[in-house]
């Protein structure tokens, strides 16, 4: 990893439930995959990466070429694809219908999390929140048993001036409610 790496894996990994915030050709897959594998030391079990459809493939290369690992991290859309302790990648779509749940793994990490900026007002949102936080909405119960511990999110910097934005990812990391 290079320096800057080291530091915001250490930072993640410290705080349990937090986020990287780095621009464009800053390394973030490296780092959310360092993340995950060293929760993971201290927990054992499984970790999830969850990106963009199209992305998976730069985990898979990253985790080989550039962390040395032996084992890629395999894709899967459906519980029944989990094969074991160990680092899986899946798409936004398979947890948000409901095909993957989340809260089988110990460790999960949002890659692009900007599809959270939608806050209550989008499904993946509610989903996510409903999944991972154990937040049941304003109908339910608003901060019930977490389904995943371990939690971070991974996008570019977002506006500093865009609050909702900020806050969507305050919530699912359990920061701050909106």
């Amino acid at each position: 990893l290079k320096p800057h790496n080291r530091i915001m894996v250490k930072w993640l990994v410290e705080g349990g439930k937090r986020a990287c915030f780095a621009s464009f050709g800053l390394h973030k897959t490296v780092t959310q995959l360092e993340a995950v594998r060293l929760v993971l030391t201290r927990t054992k079990g499984k970790g999830l990466i969850v990106c963009p459809l199209g992305v998976r493939q730069e985990f898979k290369r990253d985790a080989l070429k550039i962390l040395k690992w032996v084992k890629e991290p395999k894709f899967i859309r459906r519980n029944d694809e989990i094969d074991g302790d160990g680092i899986y990648l899946t798409n936004y779509e398979s947890i948000r219908d409901g095909k993957l749940d989340p809260t089988l793994f110990e460790v999960a990490s949002l890659d692009e999390a900007s599809v959270l900026r939608g806050l209550g007002g989008s499904k993946t949102f509610r989903e996510f929140m409903r999944l991972f936080t154990g937040d049941g909405g304003p109908t339910g119960d608003r901060r019930g048993e977490e389904g995943v511990t371990f939690r971070f999110v991974a996008t570019a910097t977002p506006s500093p001036n865009d609050y909702i934005e900020l806050l969507a990812y305050a919530d699912f990391l359990g920061q701050m409610d909106v």
